[in-house]
């Protein structure tokens, strides 16, 4: 079960983060996959498996919804489609100890604030603007698959 938070953290960290979906909604698909495997008869699955209740309910809680959730992100991450590229100039430009995120000057990706971000470390910081590199994922969410800062315009 412990596997299980961790499995989630790092898919949080990793893919949720190049991922193009409301972060309610995520955290609806990860509730329905916390509790789904309770509604299943209990006598069928977890006394088959020998767990108690409470263990069967923190088995669904713990390792059934993470996984299951960082399963399909990364799913939705990795069998993408055609790749479109585009580049955004940059307007402006937050900067935290470690984090930096764009705001561009066309307004791309205003709703998803994580997926304007990038660690300092990732790559040099040079230019205008951001070539990103999107495409839908398997399961119909957008992903960005890349993106890298560039030099339009000169």
């Amino acid at each position: 079960m412990g596997l299980g938070i961790f499995v989630a953290l790092g898919s949080l960290f990793a893919v949720a983060t190049w991922t193009l979906l409301d972060p309610m909604m995520l955290l609806r698909v990860f509730l329905v996959l916390c509790f789904a495997g309770n509604l299943l008869p209990y006598l069928r699955s977890g006394l088959w498996l020998g767990m108690a209740r409470l263990e069967w309910f923190l088995f669904n809680l713990l390792a059934v919804g993470p996984i299951g959730t960082s399963a399909l992100l990364w799913l939705n991450f990795l069998a993408h489609g055609p790749t479109v590229t585009t580049e955004h100039v940059v307007k402006s430009v937050e900067s935290d100890r470690n984090v930096i995120t764009y705001h561009f000057v066309d307004h791309h990706l205003d709703e998803f604030w994580f997926a304007r971000s990038a660690y300092r470390d990732w790559f040099p910081i040079v230019g205008n603007g951001v070539r990103i590199t999107e495409a839908d994922g398997l399961l119909g969410v957008r992903v960005v698959v890349e993106k890298e800062p560039v030099v339009i315009g000169h």
